[in-house]
């Protein structure tokens, strides 16, 4: 029998749970640079966020990296699998949440 692996979100190494406050205050180190991408699943799992207002979304997940009118990104970090990194990115319309998708490369 063969395994392939395929390294991304559903991966279940080093899943945390979500923090607001770690993932607000967190710093891009050599020593965390997973813990946005590790707390990511439960995110995106057991949060509601589809639906929520800009404002919503901003106390819940701090200052974006970077947002236009109709999106807001938020950048993961490394994701722990070679050098990729990730983002989460949050689509806007009539200021809320209609969609939101990670990104790694």
């Amino acid at each position: 029998m063969v395994f392939a692996l395929k390294p991304g979100i559903t991966d279940f190494f080093n899943r945390t749970d979500f923090d607001s406050r770690e993932w607000i205050n967190w710093e891009d180190t050599e020593s965390s640079f997973g813990v946005r991408w590790n707390m990511t699943h439960d995110l995106i799992n057991n949060y509601d966020l589809k639906g929520k207002t800009r404002k919503e979304i901003e106390q819940l997940l701090g200052k974006p990296t970077s947002e236009s009118k109709n999106e807001m990104r938020y950048y993961l970090g490394l994701t722990g699998h070679g050098i990729n990194t990730g983002a989460l990115t949050f689509e806007f319309k009539n200021d809320r949440v209609s969609k939101f998708k990670i990104w790694q490369g």
